[in-house]
């Protein structure tokens, strides 16, 4: 749910005004808003410094994967976090130039390969002081001969479609329009010795960057510190002032942390107002779920979407419904077994509330995939006793003729998730009449789904249905809109009347790609199988088995690569515009983001399990 907001205004003195930020950071609780634009040298000093600790931190993260269990001891020993930081954003620039020289001295040995170890400067300055003029060039094969009949050439052994060709001529100007090869200014064996010296030299630099990845966890503790140092620059720098005395700053805290800054503002003797937020538009939004419910936030985050102060949390909605279409868009009972057996192989590395997520959906992936009988998209599979005995054939995938019920479920999954979001909204709205358009909006939604039951699938409406819109418009033509003048709101409540209802018919119509996009990935799994073995495993010997099963490995992987993304395209489309429309959700809000010294608190944290 989303949790209620309060203003706060605070006031300080200047003198105190640091000690103030950092009890405010302390606390946690207060989400800061901009009184005045931060900035100053400090401010950037601070901001280049944490972006270089990030940097230094992503460098080694790429080091550390390099390292080697037998490597133990350090040679290189820097203990200083910020001189570390420069040590390795240094040595990374003097690595990245150690390349370029290298990929240079490189050229030069493979011109040297090309033409000859004693080929020298000296020995054309030579010629050209006698009056012949040589130079070098590489062309393709097939217009060398063209080339030689207008010009003195002398053609070398080529490589690679390219053949070396030295133009011999007595004119200062004859050239071939050809990029002109250049004898290097320094010879052979030196370009030898400086690319030993050079690769020596990243391995040196290889070996530091790959001692300092054990100092990871350090840096990312430094980096800590400087995002409370940033945040409290940041926080100083925003305030507002008054006649260099006093300082303050406007926020918004939770309801439910009054208590605690109250607690901590008569300590510290600030003055302080608290009140209901003038501009809910400004609020941030906290939502705070119990944490079954809170599994689905990855995917809210992944989307990047926050509803509105006085907007609806639709987490609760949204889990259920992504968890039944992600089960009906997959569909592959063998495909859920997978995502478990990978979720279950790096449980550790995933966050909680990811993992648990995973669970969710691979356990209504399997649940949805046994009652339609599918598995890798195999009949023999399905056809098992037991297997077949848990099938319901008005969802299976295989042996009936069940697309116009698969239709009509679809719709019918769609006339209830839109019904809820109504719901919602007559409960949000229970004591104003805009309820009774809800409810109304309720009654057009079923009418629209008997209307498309019979556009769609040639089912008769029942008599009663016509009452549905009836009673529907009359409800959202008097109700849905608040105006002094009543006949004004019920003209315009008519006057839009058409287009939604038009909106509305087409929403229950989308839900459709529910059962067509899950019967194509059946499909697909279906043919992949039929390809690859079209008279099963009989009579295939150990190679043949082997390449089949890397051919259904690729196939298969594919299909669940497809029918993941048609999840994220139209199972989260379902619930953010079809589902959100109804419930009017239009997710402008900004997440609440409260100013805290994580590196502070982390220390205290630290602290109390040492105690």
């Amino acid at each position: 749910m989303i949790v209620r907001m309060k203003e706060i205004l605070l006031f300080t003195t200047a003198r105190s005004v640091d000690k103030t930020v950092h009890k405010l950071g302390e606390l946690g609780v207060v989400d800061v808003k901009e009184i005045h634009r931060p900035e100053g040298q400090v401010l950037e000093k601070r901001t280049e410094a944490l972006n270089s600790a990030e940097k230094a931190i992503a460098i080694l993260i790429d080091f550390n994967h390099k390292r080697k269990d037998a490597e133990q001891g350090a040679r290189y020993i820097v203990k200083d976090p910020k001189r570390l930081v420069n040590r390795v954003l240094l040595t990374t620039k003097i690595r990245e130039s150690c390349l370029n020289k290298l990929e240079e001295l490189q050229r030069q040995l493979d011109f040297y390969k090309t033409w000859g170890e004693q080929t020298k400067a000296e020995d054309l300055e030579y010629l050209e002081r006698h009056g012949i003029y040589l130079r070098l060039y590489k062309v393709d094969g097939h217009l060398a001969p063209s080339l030689a009949k207008r010009h003195t050439l002398q053609f070398f052994n080529g490589k690679e479609g390219k053949v070396p060709v030295a133009l011999v001529t007595k004119s200062k100007n004859e050239k071939l329009e050809l990029k002109e090869e250049h004898i290097p200014t320094i010879g052979f064996d030196e370009v030898r010795r400086r690319i030993i010296r050079k690769k020596r030299q990243l391995l040196e630099i290889g070996m530091f960057l790959k001692d300092q990845a054990s100092k990871i966890t350090d840096l990312k503790r430094y980096r800590l510190l400087l995002q409370d140092q940033l945040g409290t620059q940041q926080i100083l720098k925003s305030m507002g002032d008054v006649e260099g005395q006093l300082k303050y700053l406007k926020g918004y805290l939770p309801k439910d942390t009054i208590n605690d800054f109250k607690t901590i503002a008569e300590q510290e003797n600030w003055g302080f107002s608290i009140s209901e937020p003038e501009n809910p538009e400004q609020v941030p939004v906290y939502v705070k779920n119990p944490r079954w419910i809170g599994i689905i936030n990855p995917v809210m985050k992944f989307i990047d979407i926050v509803p509105g102060y006085k907007e609806v949390d639709v987490s609760i909605y949204f889990l259920v419904a992504f968890a039944l279409f992600f089960a009906m868009l997959v569909g592959d009972a063998g495909y859920g077994v997978v995502f478990l057996l990978i979720v279950l192989f790096f449980r550790r590395k995933l966050p909680i509330q990811a993992r648990s997520l995973i669970y969710v959906l691979s356990g209504s992936t399997i649940i949805w995939g046994v009652l339609s009988g599918t598995y890798f998209g195999s009949e023999h599979i399905a056809a098992i006793p037991f297997l077949k005995g848990l099938i319901i054939p008005n969802i299976a995938s295989f042996g009936v003729d069940n697309i116009s019920f698969m239709m009509h479920f679809s719709f019918l999954v769609g006339a209830l998730h839109l019904t809820i979001a109504h719901a919602v909204r007559v409960v949000q709205f229970i004591n104003s009449v805009k309820a009774l358009s809800e409810i109304g909006w309720i009654a057009l939604v079923w009418g629209l789904f008997l209307i498309t039951e019979q556009l769609v699938l040639s089912r008769s409406m029942p008599e009663w249905g016509h009452w549905l819109f009836v009673v529907g418009a009359l409800l959202v033509a008097f109700f849905s809109m608040e105006h002094k003048s009543f006949f004004k709101s019920m003209l315009v409540s008519l006057a839009n009347l058409p287009l939604s209802l038009i909106s509305g018919f087409s929403d229950i119509v989308s839900y459709v790609r529910l059962f067509a996009v899950g019967m194509a990935t059946a499909a697909v799994a279906a043919s992949f199988n039929t390809m690859i073995l079209p008279e099963g495993v009989k009579g295939l010997g150990v190679l043949e088995l082997i390449m089949a099963a890397v051919a259904l490995l690729l196939g298969h992987g594919l299909n669940i690569a497809l029918a993941l993304m048609a999840v994220m395209v139209h199972g989260i489309r379902l619930n953010m515009l079809e589902f959100a429309g109804h419930l009017g959700v239009q997710f402008s809000g900004e997440a609440y983001k409260p100013f805290k010294l994580v590196y502070t608190d982390s220390l205290k944290q630290k602290n109390t399990r040492t105690d």
